[in-house]
C-alpha cells in the first residue's frame, strides 16, 4: 500500500508538472487545462482553482451519470483533485521567472510537458488508487453508455472541455490555451501511455494487497487454510 501511495504521488507531481509545462510554452495543452486557461483568462482565477472547481462540477455530473453516490471513493478523488489543481499553481508560481522564447523551444517544451502527462497518467492507471473526476466521466461513459467503446467515450470526455475552451475563447474573441499541443495530447495520449506502460518500471502487487486486507479481515480463517 505505501509503494503505492509513492506511485501515485509521483504521478500527481509529474502531472501537474506536465500540464505547467504546456502552460509555459503557450503552445497548447491538453484539453482540460486548456479550457481552465480560458476561464482563467476571463475571470482572473489561478489555472489550479478553475481545475478544482470544474472538477467539483464534474465529480457531481460523474455520480449523476452513474446514478448513485460513490462513497467514500468521490471523497478521495476530490482530495486527489485538489492536490492536481494547487500542484499545478505551485508549478506555475516556480517557473513564473523562466522566460520560453521561440517557436522551437515552446514546441519542444510543449511535447516535454505532454510526454511528462503520459508518464504521470501510465503511473496513476497502474497504481489505479484514486481517479480523477475527468478520468471517472471517461470509465462512466465507456462502460455504462457506449459499450465499452473507449474512442467514443474520450473523444465525448474530451470535447466538452475543448467545447467550453472554444466558446470562452470566441466569447472574448482571445482564444488562449488551443494550440499544437492540445492537438498532439487529444490525438496522441493514449499511444504515448502505452509507450510508458511498456517501460516504466511501476509494480503494485494488488493481489498481494489484497491478501494482506483479507488477512487482516478474516485471521482465524486464513490461518485454516
Amino acid at each position: 500500500m505505501t509503494k503505492g501511495l509513492l506511485w501515485l504521488c509521483t504521478s500527481v507531481l509529474l502531472n501537474a508538472f506536465g500540464n505547467a509545462l504546456t502552460v509555459k510554452a503557450a503552445f497548447g495543452s491538453a484539453p482540460w487545462t486548456a479550457a481552465s486557461l480560458n476561464i482563467s483568462s476571463a475571470t482572473g482565477l489561478t489555472v489550479g482553482t478553475v481545475l478544482i472547481l470544474m472538477g467539483l462540477v464534474v465529480l457531481v455530473a460523474d455520480d449523476m451519470l452513474r446514478q448513485h453516490w460513490n462513497g467514500i471513493k468521490d471523497v478521495f478523488n476530490f482530495l486527489y483533485m485538489m492536490s492536481f489543481g494547487y500542484l499545478i499553481d505551485l508549478w506555475l508560481l516556480v517557473m513564473q521567472p523562466i522566460t520560453v522564447n521561440g517557436w522551437l523551444l515552446r514546441v519542444l517544451v510543449c511535447v516535454i510537458g505532454v510526454l511528462c502527462i503520459a508518464a504521470a497518467l501510465s503511473i496513476y492507471f497502474k497504481v489505479n488508487l484514486v481517479l480523477h473526476p475527468f478520468d471517472d466521466m471517461l470509465k462512466i461513459l465507456r462502460e455504462k453508455y457506449l459499450k465499452g467503446n473507449v474512442v467514443l467515450a474520450q473523444r465525448i470526455s474530451l470535447g466538452i472541455p475543448l467545447a467550453i475552451g472554444l466558446a470562452v475563447g470566441f466569447f472574448r474573441h482571445e482564444l488562449v490555451g488551443i494550440n499544437l499541443g492540445t492537438l498532439i495530447s487529444f490525438l496522441c495520449m493514449g499511444y504515448f501511455i502505452l509507450f510508458f506502460d511498456r517501460f516504466l518500471p511501476v509494480h503494485v502487487n494488488r493481489e498481494a494487497m489484497l491478501h494482506h486486507r483479507m488477512h487482516r479481515a478474516h485471521p482465524a480463517k486464513q490461518s485454516q487454510i
